[in-house]
Parts: structure tokens; sequence; C-alpha cells
């Protein structure tokens, strides 16, 4: 073992000046600015992309062979789980325009404004009804986007308090995107976690099948803690809901019925390119047979611009896919010249010496991306992915074990730091309420935390899950 460790130093030393270090420039280049610009409140994926391409570009003046460099570079763009997501999100996209199109959201609404019930009641709704959504949309921010505007309002006129009904729709838009089958965690998580006795990664519907005994626990607590607190925190009603509702279509909730499709497939072991496809299908003829959605919506042409719901879905992860493939390539320069092996020798050294200890790692780099990341949970499932592939490797942890582990993780502190996008992107959007409803309070960025049960549930849960063992689960040698 030594002996290979230092064939590859000396590998390292011969293929780049200076340093083997340099074979971190590339991955450097893409996470620095990141978390630099962050801090400034610029949080556009294009930092990211413009740092990788020249991250590699970077790095490939410190290698003494150039044209090995690129060989390695393009292989690590062409890896399979890069071309995975790359698929993945077209479809995926097609999937989440076709709902918000066929007015999903304003189905939900309506169902909202008939119920009358009291602030502790109306909380949990909340929470469920954004938990639902997201499922089917598999997007957290559309969640907060969509639904801040009518849920709060209306949340805070029959008595629940300003911060519970914040809280529990953020809560809602993060228990839907780790819940969703179609969410970018779900698929980076299962997609980066490869078997070490055979070809592949774990099946998405695998995964969503095998993480039912955290979620479900954690969704279960997470509602009677809403239910509890909004009774607790309940306020004197102010005005009537379905006023502030207004004309939502109630049509669109059966647009719902696509989204079941999706989840039950993939549940049942299908794989989500099928299950993606009889989703779409089926909200296809449900929307134009309904008149939810036309045909001419489908594709059309506006000032010689193609666009429609086809179009504009398949183009609108462009910039995840990119991002995504380029972290690939960055990770590759990483793997093919030693570092990661490095990385991973040094922490299975340390901490990883027992499957426990090992998950316990996984945990906590997972954790500690939570922070540095600010809260950009996908970034954090690209960033670690690769990591907890070759530490759970090490000891035959199983691949959907493994993506449970940096999906569960990913989806906790991300939400709840003050300094994180989340809760300012709840602040944003409830700031301009408080003009059409004077009687609105805007939460401060540290009521999040102590507001947003789902995130703190689920860590909790997967904490246990890996101190005692519940749920670990080891891949078999082939024969």
């Amino acid at each position: 073992m030594k002996q290979v460790q230092i064939e590859k130093q000396e590998r390292l030393l011969k293929y780049f000046y200076f340093s083997r270090w340099m074979a971190v420039l590339p991955l450097l280049f893409m996470i620095v600015p990141v978390i630099v610009m962050s801090f400034k409140g610029v949080l556009s994926q294009d930092i990211m992309i413009a740092g990788g391409v020249i991250g590699l570009l970077i790095g490939s003046l410190f290698a003494r062979q150039k044209k090995e460099y690129w060989d390695v570079v393009i292989r690590s763009l062409c890896d399979p789980t890069g071309l995975l997501v790359f698929g993945l999100f077209l479809i995926v996209g097609i999937y989440g325009k076709l709902l918000t199109a066929a007015h999903l959201a304003e189905g939900i609404i309506w169902l909202s404004s008939l119920i009358d019930v009291g602030p502790a009641l109306f909380a949990l709704f909340i929470y469920v009804v954004c938990s639902v959504l997201g499922t089917a949309m598999g997007t957290s921010l559309g969640i907060v986007v969509i639904m801040t505007p009518v849920l709060f309002p209306a949340a805070v006129a029959v008595g629940v308090h300003p911060v519970l009904a914040a809280g529990a729709i953020l809560s809602g838009a993060a228990t839907g995107d780790h819940f969703a089958p179609v969410s970018d965690t779900t698929i980076i998580s299962s997609s980066t976690q490869r078997y070490k006795f055979k070809t592949g990664s774990a099946g998405i519907g695998e995964v969503v099948r095998a993480r039912m005994i955290y979620t479900i626990p954690a969704f279960a607590v997470a509602c009677l803690l809403y239910l509890f607190a909004g009774g607790l925190t309940a306020q004197a009603p102010i005005q009537d809901v379905a006023g502030i509702m207004g004309d939502a279509n109630p049509l669109g909730l059966i647009m719902i019925i696509p989204m079941f499709i999706v989840v039950i497939t993939a549940i049942y072991g299908r794989t989500v390119f099928e299950a993606l496809t009889y989703g779409i299908l089926a909200g296809l003829l449900i929307g134009i047979v309904s008149g939810l959605i036309t045909l001419e919506q489908l594709v059309y042409i506006e000032n010689t611009n193609v666009k429609g719901i086809i179009v504009e879905g398949a183009t609108s992860n462009l910039d995840t896919i990119v991002m995504i493939v380029l972290m690939m390539g960055a990770y590759g320069v990483l793997r093919e010249y030693g570092l990661l092996d490095s990385l991973i020798s040094s922490l299975k050294g340390s901490w990883g010496n027992t499957p426990r200890n090992t998950e316990l790692t996984m945990f906590g780099i997972g954790w500690l991306l939570n922070f540095l990341l600010i809260g950009l949970v996908a970034r954090i499932t690209v960033v670690a992915g690769p990591i907890f592939n070759e530490l759970g490797q090490s000891h035959n942890i199983h691949p959907t074990r493994r993506a449970n582990i940096l999906d569960g993780v990913a989806n906790s502190f991300s939400f709840v730091v003050p300094w994180h996008i989340w809760p300012l992107i709840m602040i944003m959007t409830i700031n301009p309420l408080v003009e059409i409803y004077p009687y609105l309070s805007v939460p401060a960025p540290i009521d999040f935390f102590t507001a947003t049960f789902y995130p703190l549930v689920i860590w909790l849960v997967m904490l246990i899950s890996i101190i005692s063992g519940f749920g670990r689960k080891f891949e078999k040698e082939a024969n």
C-alpha cells in the first residue's frame, strides 16, 4: 500500500510543475469563487461554470504533459455520472414546466382556500401542501416563490405566527426537495454513488424507496411540531382567508395525478427516465383534455424565438448540467493523478477505520459543506458526492445508503443557517407583501432556525441512524 502511494506521488511530481497540489487547481477555481461571491450576495451558477473552465485551463499550464492532461479532462467530462445527470435534467425540466403551466400550484392554492380551521391545523396544512407540491415539482425555490405570496398572508390572517408560517413554507420546500425522485439533489446524490462490485450507480427509485425509513419518521415529527407550535404561538385572526386567495383555478389540482404516477413508478423499481416519460405523457393528456394547456403552448414562435413548455423546459436546467459536468472534469483530474485517493486514504486513516466512523466522516464532510456553500444544496451534493463514493466503497457501504446520507445531510442546515440563501430568499419574497398586507411582519434571518423543522429533524434522524447502525446496508461482493 505504501509503495502504491509513493508511486502515485512520484507520478504527480512527474506530471505537474512545482507541486502535486497543482492537480487541485481546477476544483479550487470552481468552489472558492462561489464561496467568496456568495457572501457578497452573488448566487449565480455562472460563477461556478466560469470558474470551472478557467480552472481547467490554468491547471493545464502546470501540467508537464499537456496532451495527457487534456485526455484526462475529456474522459472525465464524459463520466457516466455527468452524462446520466445531463439526460435526466433535460427531461425533468419539461416535467416541471408542464406542471407549472398547467396550474398545479393554483389548484393547491384553491384547496387551501377551502380550509376553514384554526392556526394549529393551518400551520400543519401549509407544511403538508408545500411538501406535496415540492415532491411534485422537485424544486424548493419554485415552492418558495409560488406559495409564499399566497399562503403566508393567508396563514397570518387566520392567526398563524408569521415566523411559523414562513418556516412551514420553507420546511415544506425542503421536504419536497428531499422526497422528490426528480429533484436535483436526489438525482445527483444517486448518480454519484457507484457500485463497487458491478457497473452502474444507485438507482433513483431504489434510493427513494430506501430513504423512506428516514424521511417518513422525519416528516411525521415535523407535522407534529407544526401542529403543536401552531397552537402554542397562535395569534388573533385578522381577516377572511378567501379574500387573500383570489381566483385560483381549482382544475389545476388534477395535475397532481402525473406527480403520483412519477413517484409511484419510481418507487416500484422503474427507472426515473421511464417514470418521467409516463408522468409527462399523462400530464400532457390530462392538461390538453381538461383545457389547462393548449397544443400551441407546447411549442410556439415569439419574435423569432422558439418558446413553449417543451423548449423552455428542456433548456431550463442547462446551467446546472454544465456545472455538474465541469465538476466531474475537476474531480477527474484529482482522481486520475491520485490526489483524491490521498485525501480518502487520509480520512480513512484518521476517522474511517469502521463503517460507523466512515459514515460519521461522510456526515461531517456534508455538514461542513452546508456552511461553506451557504445553502446551495445541489452544489453540496456535487462537491461531496465523489468523496462519499470513495469513502463508502472502502467499507462496501451500499450506494443507496451513501446516497441517502449525502442527500439527508445536504437538505439539513442548508435551509436554516441565518446567512444562507434560503432565509434571505424567504425574506426577499415576503418584503413586497408587506405593502399589500400591512398586518404582515417580516421574520428575521435567525427566526428560521427555530421554525423550519424538517431540515433539523432529518439531520438528527440521519445522525441517529449512523450512530445506531439503523438502515446500514452493505454491498455484497459479486460471485
